[in-house]
């Protein structure tokens, strides 16, 4: 807990240190800049503290988790718990992509943006998904904001993950907690910031865009890889072969392991095996669990996929991107 408590200090001191500057007059540039390092501090309190509350992996009791993933998530950056539990944890981790079950991956055959599952139906457009795709990584957070409504809220389905009723208390809530961040992002610099209700807008989309390519990038290189495993990815009703934990390690990607920077800019998602194998507990232990598992895997003959860097993770992302997408034997 002191090693959390540390890390969320420091970032909680940062967030209103770039909050602040971009109220002040100052040069363009340097609230610009702020307003990125504010959009990246937002997505490190969510990979850090939100994501931990979320797996029950902060204390020992579900009012930490409550306080720590709500006031995150909820109110400082304005996602919804409700909508990110029934995404990660009952779907991403139970069915770790399984096309159809697994929200992080394409909903339908047709229609969607990526090209990720041989079950997709083809089209030329997927030609130049390793180019445009990385780009459209920045609008994950706009995304989100959208379908906490539309979908979570409105259709009661998180991607194939069905909703429970939404109670009268939790519509109140979800309501409140849009008002609070909406205050804070917006209202209060309109308010008593020196900006003009363009330079809010601005500032805002670089926040926005900033905080979606963190999160987007630090996702997508952990499951969307040349190494990674897709089952079910030819046919609907196809068996899926193996017991679970094996298939939480032949579908995760890690890297960078023993570098404590890349583990702190990733939330520890550099140990992406870890985390799927005991996401209920806290990500300041992973460094000390994984040479346990790579040993387990060594001995059981299961590959265990890891890349010595970043910047090679993030080539086998873009190469699947690639790979997929400029296949020769599809059709439309």
């Amino acid at each position: 807990m002191w090693r959390m408590a540390l890390i969320l200090l420091v970032m909680y001191m940062t967030f209103k240190t770039t909050y602040f500057i971009d109220l002040k007059t100052m040069p363009t540039f340097v609230r610009l800049i702020s307003a990125a390092i504010f959009g990246i501090c937002q997505s490190l309190l969510l990979i850090h503290m939100m994501h931990d509350a979320c797996h029950s992996a902060i204390g020992y009791n579900q009012n930490w988790w409550r306080f720590f993933g709500r006031l995150n998530m909820d109110f400082l950056t304005g996602g919804d718990m409700k909508s990110w539990f029934h995404q990660h944890v009952l779907g991403h981790h139970v069915y770790t992509n399984v096309m159809g079950v697994d929200p992080d991956l394409p909903a339908t055959e047709e229609g969607d943006m990526r090209y990720l599952v041989s079950r997709q139906v083809w089209k030329a457009l997927y030609k130049h998904q390793w180019l445009y795709m990385p780009a459209l990584y920045a609008g994950l957070g706009l995304k989100v904001r959208i379908q906490n409504w539309t979908a979570t809220y409105l259709t009661l389905m998180n991607g194939p993950i069905r909703v429970n009723p939404i109670t009268t208390l939790e519509w109140v809530y979800f309501v409140f907690s849009r008002l609070v961040n909406t205050y804070l992002l917006l209202v209060i610099p309109l308010l008593y910031g020196r900006l003009s209700f363009f330079e809010i807008i601005g500032f805002f989309l670089v926040q926005e865009l900033a905080l979606g390519a963190w999160l987007a990038f630090n996702f997508q290189v952990s499951h969307i890889s040349t190494v990674a495993h897709f089952p079910c990815d030819k046919k609907l009703d196809q068996a899926i072969a193996g017991e679970w934990a094996v298939l939480q390690v032949l579908t995760s990607v890690d890297y960078a392991h023993g570098n404590p920077l890349v583990a702190f800019l990733s939330g520890a998602l550099n140990y992406q095996t870890t985390h799927h194998l005991f996401p209920c507990v806290s990500q300041y232990h992973y460094p000390a669990i994984t040479p346990v598992i790579e040993k387990i895997c060594k001995k059981w003959k299961v590959p265990y996929n890891h890349f010595p860097t970043f910047k090679e993770a993030i080539g086998a992302h873009v190469g699947f991107l690639y790979e997929m997408g400029n296949q020769t034997n599809v059709k439309e």
